[in-house]
């Protein structure tokens, strides 16, 4: 009776251990306080460390479909609620960058999801970027493409969607914000022409599917319409509803495989 006791206490001292290991292991899923992500701000950089303890404590879990993203992303919120499921995860980061991306994709690939719908890339235009010249379509392209792969090769059977990243309205965003440099007409390349040569690029790629969310937004003149979005950039619920009706097939489409 003595050797039973004994052997039960050690199974489940093994067990206590090995539960305090995996939770040890899970937090090393997410970037920590110091991860450093080019030209972030301040603010930026406070709301990813925000983000990221949300994300610690409130795991994706098993059998979940992921929208990752920056603040457009984000602001849907309640992406199960809009489309009526229950295993819709977001993982947008109010003003992430393609770079920020690219550091916290561990926790994806742990859980495996059964999708992962990507829209990312705004950020990297939405800024002077005579100061950080680097920052072109090439490399924002690169690293969409790069994220994705990055899940494949971590997670075969997650489906991978790549969505087009939407058009901004200039004059729209100006008449709150008419210091912002970066959206006169003097200032070249534009943010839209920027973000349509990345949409390009992504469209040339032969392995992940595209969703072509930039024309659905589309003034005559290659603007964002302004019934679409509440400043010129961030959508408005008309806008989230087109992104919606556009999208829901799929979701509809992988929640059917799963079953």
């Amino acid at each position: 009776m003595h050797y039973l006791t004994a052997a039960i206490i050690l199974i489940s001292a093994i067990v206590s251990f090995t539960g305090c290991n995996k939770t040890d292991d899970l937090s090393d899923l997410y970037p920590d306080s110091t991860a450093v992500i080019k030209y972030q701000l301040d603010w930026q950089r406070n709301f990813y460390q925000k983000r990221i303890k949300e994300y610690i404590d409130d795991p994706i879990g098993e059998n979940k479909i992921v929208f990752i993203g920056n603040s457009i992303t984000y602001s849907m919120r309640h992406w199960d609620k809009k489309f009526n499921v229950k295993n819709i995860v977001n993982r947008g980061i109010s003003g992430d960058y393609s770079d920020g991306i690219l550091e916290r994709l561990d926790e994806i690939i742990y859980y495996k999801p059964l999708a992962v719908f990507l829209l990312i890339g705004l950020n990297d235009f939405f800024d002077d970027n005579t100061t950080r010249p680097g920052r072109t379509p090439e490399y924002v392209a690169k690293n969409i493409l790069t994220a994705a792969k990055t899940i494949k090769q971590g997670s075969p059977e997650t489906k991978i969607f790549i969505q087009t990243i939407l058009p901004i309205n200039n004059q729209q965003y100006l008449d709150e914000k008419p210091q912002v440099n970066f959206l006169w007409k003097t200032y070249y390349p534009s943010v839209n022409q920027q973000v349509n040569k990345t949409n390009k690029i992504l469209k040339e790629n032969n392995e992940f599917e595209i969703i072509d969310l930039h024309p659905l937004y589309l003034n005559n003149d290659q603007s964002m319409k302004r019934n679409l979005s509440k400043d010129g950039v961030h959508l408005n619920e008309n806008g989230y509803n087109i992104w919606i009706d556009r999208v829901k097939p799929l979701i509809d489409r992988v929640n059917k495989a799963a079953n």
